[in-house]
């Protein structure tokens, strides 16, 4: 299992956090040296309020190229798990960086072919089909799954709450996906961003987009991107 994380170590983009290295000095104790950023997590960037569009486009352009790295790799780096609180927003409040690769897998045949019992992830990001609702009864993460995540992030960005907050239960947000898919915008957002998160959030997970066709989507395309260098610093994170 370290081996297999020891993957994370080759993965090199700016919007995802550097992997330095993974050891086992005892068979009970995983050590990783991880880039430390200093920023906060995106959900507490967003407090409750929501963004305005050009900051969306501009965190939404990083996220994509992320995914796009990961989902082009070969085998393919499935995420899991994104939602606004593995996502740091940098101290420049303009960079964005993928954090937490807890959940991630490498994608393979075995992956497709086997179902999990139960999901694992967040709640409330997670795709229809890792829920049951509509597709299947087993378990599937695919490139797919990880961009509903996504469009659950491009909600709360936009509407400043997480999607199906005000569900008490798994059964009853999967009733509610199966019923009406995902939860619309607020009022006031633009064209655009309504359709570029309508192709992130196809109830259908083979009408989703892929983060190539999202970076060309006119929504992204209408901004640019802002980035800089900044300084970095080290640190020793143990699992006991």
């Amino acid at each position: 299992a370290v081996e297999s994380e020891r993957n994370l170590c080759r993965l090199r983009h700016p919007n995802i956090v550097r992997f330095l290295h993974i050891a086992q000095p005892e068979p009970a104790t995983v050590v990783v040296f991880m880039e430390l950023l200093d920023g906060r997590s995106l959900e507490r960037f967003i407090d409750n309020k929501p963004l305005d569009e050009p900051k969306i486009r501009d965190f939404n352009k990083q996220i994509c190229r992320a995914l796009l790295y990961l989902h082009s790799r070969q085998p393919p780096v499935i995420y899991r798990d994104i939602n606004c609180s593995n996502i740091i927003v940098c101290a420049d409040n303009t960079r964005i960086k993928l954090i937490d690769f807890g959940l991630s897998i490498k994608l393979s045949v075995s992956h497709f072919s086997a179902s999990t019992q139960s999901p694992k992830g967040t709640l409330n990001f997670m795709a229809p089909e890792l829920l049951g609702a509509g597709e299947s009864d087993s378990v599937q993460y695919s490139r797919e799954s990880d961009i509903w995540a996504f469009g659950c992030s491009v909600f709360q960005m936009a509407s400043g709450s997480r999607p199906f907050a005000n569900t008490k239960s798994l059964l009853e947000m999967t009733q509610l996906i199966d019923r009406r898919g995902a939860p619309a915008l607020p009022d006031g957002r633009s064209a655009e961003l309504r359709d570029f998160y309508s192709r992130c959030t196809a109830k259908n997970h083979k009408r989703r987009r892929s983060a190539q066709e999202l970076l060309e989507h006119e929504f992204l395309t209408g901004g640019s991107c802002s980035w800089d260098s900044s300084s970095r610093w080290w640190f020793i994170r143990s699992f006991i």
